[in-house]
């Protein structure tokens, strides 16, 4: 950092991880508060200190300001599933991890997650929603945005509910139920089905956003979590490691296109 602005001053000379928008310059402007001072890590630590961290971090925040105890995570063998399945490891946070190969289940119970949902299973809506009655989670993350990720845990959600309700209703359950759709791993339509009655909620939710909401107790609370945690909870590991110029090849393009899972690909500008 070579110049900061009122209030940020202590981040001058300081390395620093930033989401500016444009960080492939020799300089750029970043919000002071998306910036993550790195102390003695070094800078590839640093290149995925920022925003899987926060946004898994930023998960469990945005549950429990909502009073969940408990939720539910799709896609999630990714690099920031796994760190999810630490977070919520160390807060005593139950959590329904929902992957699609047997694979998947295996790296996820090596990490200790206990409960895992193979949506290739045959019996993969039972499943989820034992697991749902189990933990009690009615808030879900989805990156994948297409389909019917979401919609599947609507349904289960609201087969837990209704499962718990004294008398019948037309209208389903009372139990709010809500799905923040994060990514778009898959481009397609998101599927809703008139399954759940009208206790639901289906959201955004960007880590910008929600820092700006949080406030700056709960961001310092974040960013000290991820700086202690940066080579255990919140580490990452890479593929490959690639120039600029290697990375505009037709062969990286296409792997790295495919966003599968602990196959990132690491930019460093000068080799």
């Amino acid at each position: 950092m070579v110049a900061a602005g009122e209030g940020a001053q202590a981040l001058i000379g300081q390395r620093v991880a930033c989401v500016p928008g444009n960080a492939f310059s020799q300089y750029c402007l970043a919000d002071a508060r998306m910036c993550l001072p790195l102390g003695a890590a070094s800078s590839e630590q640093g290149a995925s200190a920022f925003v899987n961290p926060m946004t898994a971090l930023g998960f469990v925040e945005t549950a429990r300001m909502q009073g969940n105890d408990a939720m539910v995570h799709t896609a999630a063998a990714s690099n920031l599933g796994q760190m999810l399945v630490k977070i919520c490891q160390e807060d005593g946070m139950p959590l329904v991890n929902i992957v699609r190969r047997a694979e998947q289940v295996e790296l996820l119970s090596e990490l200790g997650a206990t409960h895992i949902v193979n949506s290739s299973d045959d019996d993969f809506m039972r499943q989820l929603t034992g697991a749902i009655d189990t933990t009690g989670a009615f808030v879900g993350f989805d990156p994948i945005g297409g389909g019917r990720a979401s919609d599947n845990c609507f349904r289960a959600m609201e087969q837990v509910a209704v499962r718990k309700m004294g008398e019948y209703s037309r209208y389903g359950s009372n139990q709010p139920k809500k799905m923040y759709i994060y990514g778009r791993l898959d481009l397609g339509p998101t599927v809703l089905t008139p399954a759940y009655g009208f206790g639901w909620t289906l959201s955004g939710w960007l880590l910008t956003p929600f820092l700006q909401q949080a406030g700056q107790q709960t961001i310092a609370r974040m960013r000290k979590r991820v700086l202690a945690g940066l080579t255990t909870t919140f580490a990452s590991t890479y593929k490959r490691r690639v120039t600029l110029e290697e990375m505009l090849t037709r062969d990286a393009v296409l792997d790295y296109r495919q966003m599968r899972t602990g196959e990132k690909y690491l930019v460093t500008p000068h080799g």
